[in-house]
């Protein structure tokens, strides 16, 4: 009898502390980082500006739009970028930092961005398939105006406005992967794709 009640109450032990770390981790309660802006700053040595989809929960129903937040931290690398956020914003402790889209500003990109290419692709969080565009305005400003006039998801737009030159041949395939591979290849040349606002 002793063992019973001792397995039973292990039991219920099991299932309250594990019951939290479910409900922690449930998609309700995730923020998933789709963009990655990063700008030059007055304050530090750059400006990281990290946009978050909040998926709708089960219970607003499928019809409804994720929603769509943006928040910028002044800091001197994007892993003390990533810190700061996880530590200021709540869900973003719990998020996925798979990035559909990374954003560098043409100030940032004229200084050279293969410092922050290696730290991105050393992030084992950051996709290879991660699109990359340099864009002529601030790429804080060019995150927050883009907006899916076709796509109802913005993830979805992140990942087909960059590959359409696969279909149309208007926009060149790029993306962190292949630009890493590039750089590291005396025979090559990196590139991007070119944005504005």
């Amino acid at each position: 009898i002793f063992i019973k009640i001792f397995i039973i109450i292990l039991i219920v032990i099991f299932f309250i502390s594990f019951s939290y770390s479910y409900k922690a981790l449930n998609i309700e309660n995730l923020a998933f980082v789709v963009a990655l802006g990063i700008d030059s700053s007055d304050s530090k040595e750059i400006k990281v500006t990290f946009q978050f989809v909040n998926p709708p929960s089960t219970s607003e129903g499928t019809n409804q739009e994720s929603k769509v937040f943006q928040d910028t931290v002044d800091c001197n690398s994007i892993p003390n970028a990533i810190n700061i956020m996880n530590s200021y914003l709540k869900k973003a402790k719990k998020s996925p930092v798979h990035k559909n889209l990374i954003v560098f500003s043409e100030e940032i990109a004229k200084n050279g961005i293969s410092n922050h290419i290696y730290t991105l692709m050393n992030d084992i969080q950051v996709r290879p398939t991660s699109n990359i565009i340099v864009t002529t305005c601030s790429a804080n400003e060019y995150i927050k105006n883009s907006k899916p006039s076709l796509e109802t998801s913005i993830t979805r737009y992140y990942d087909i406005f960059p590959n359409s030159g696969h279909y149309t041949g208007y926009v060149s395939n790029a993306s962190i992967g292949n630009f890493y591979n590039a750089l590291v290849c005396n025979s090559c040349e990196p590139y991007t794709i070119l944005g504005g606002v």
